[in-house]
């Protein structure tokens, strides 16, 4: 079972969370962390290793964090070098709900690609669609 950590600015990962157990049910193997005002970057980064250390192997970590080149995505990129965890950076609803539903199944390597096809594949201007209907 691929082990999932959901991090993000304030608490946009708990909503992640949140959305995809009303969809899913409840899930096992996923932390959540959120960066707020005030909290630094240390401070965030040892709670991501403890969450980290709480699993039983770091190579089936992936950490999902909400925007590339923020705070909390800079700090899981630390982890990947540090502790050998896998990591995405901006993630959405569709790709949690992929990964949660094949994770199971796959390895974290298998499980990045369908994560990153399904969530640039979930990403619609419905207005576009709409106007091509017409």
């Amino acid at each position: 079972m691929i082990d999932l950590i959901l991090i993000s600015h304030g608490a946009f990962s708990a909503g992640a969370r949140e959305a995809a157990e009303i969809i899913m049910g409840e899930q096992k193997n996923l932390t959540v962390l959120g960066l707020y005002p005030g909290e630094t970057t240390e401070i965030f980064a040892a709670k991501l290793e403890q969450a980290i250390d709480a699993f039983d192997s770091p190579e089936n970590v992936l950490i999902l964090s909400d925007l590339n080149s923020g705070t909390p995505s800079n700090t899981a990129l630390m982890m990947v070098l540090k502790k050998g965890v896998t990591s995405i950076s901006g993630f959405n609803l569709p790709m949690l709900l992929e990964i949660l539903s094949v994770r199971d199944e796959i390895g974290v390597k298998e499980a990045v690609e369908i994560a990153c096809n399904t969530g640039k594949k979930e990403i619609i201007n419905s207005i576009q669609i709409l106007a091509e209907k017409r």
